[in-house]
């Protein structure tokens, strides 16, 4: 995803999207978790107007998703517009399910690490501590995700690893 620290890139691509032809248009609705979801993801392959495409090896599409959700109780209704650059070609029904994988697997793993490791009250800011701490609790949650020999929640194998040393040494094996 484009984000607004790379403002440059996000400015060229949003002016692109604004005079240039879509090659290629994809809409998707989803229903669940209580709100309508619709998506439109468009393509451009032509980008003769972006500078310094060179500094993005494979780079053959940008990228514009427009998201709109409903609310079904309330009926408050917002929206969102993101934008990628992609090694993929113009296809914008693979570019919108790949993008919506990734947001799936993305928000699965923040929602485990925020649950298992409680990772969204964590203080650590200074240096590179919430960094590290991130990555190890990655390898933690992989390790508690392998280990069978429970069907106790990830929480609680989490607390069973820190009491016990044998349960804590057959994770490290898995």
């Amino acid at each position: 995803m484009v984000k607004g620290n790379q403002k440059e890139l996000k400015e060229q691509v949003e002016k692109i999207f604004s005079i240039s032809d879509i090659k290629e248009e994809n809409k998707t609705t989803d229903i669940g978790h209580g709100r309508i979801e619709c998506r439109k993801c468009q393509v451009i392959d032509q980008l003769d107007f972006l500078d310094d495409k060179e500094n993005w090896p494979g780079l053959k599409s940008i990228v514009k998703i427009t998201s709109k959700r409903v609310d079904k109780q309330s009926g408050e209704e917002s929206s969102q517009t993101r934008h990628y650059i992609t090694s993929m070609s113009a296809n914008a029904a693979k570019i919108n399910k790949a993008i919506r994988s990734h947001w799936a697997v993305e928000n699965n793993l923040h929602w485990n690490l925020d649950v298992v490791f409680k990772e969204d009250d964590s203080l650590k800011k200074k240096g590179n501590s919430a960094l590290n701490y991130n990555i190890i609790a990655k390898i933690a949650l992989s390790l508690i995700d392998k280990e069978r020999s429970t069907k106790k929640s990830k929480p609680s194998k989490r607390l069973l690893a820190a009491l016990d040393d044998n349960y804590r040494a057959n994770l490290l094996k898995v």
